[in-house]
């Protein structure tokens, strides 16, 4: 996990690209992070907001920091 970020936007993509619709966003979130790339994208998930970047993996999906 990396993590830069203070707040987090939800769907927010990637490289400032467009932002996938709701039914289209993965499903994926890490503590206060959702992913904002497509369903069915391949590697890390990736929230994306001003302050940085977050990544995870899938075995980190659903958890909270406090839990870990």
């Amino acid at each position: 996990m990396h993590d830069r970020s203070t707040d987090a936007t939800p769907h927010e993509p990637p490289h400032g690209g467009p932002a996938p619709h709701d039914d289209e966003c993965c499903p994926s979130r890490f503590d206060r992070w959702h992913c904002g790339l497509q369903q069915g994208h391949g590697g890390l998930h990736v929230a994306t907001e001003q302050q940085g970047r977050t990544t995870w993996n899938d075995a980190l999906d659903g958890h909270d920091l406090s839990a870990l």
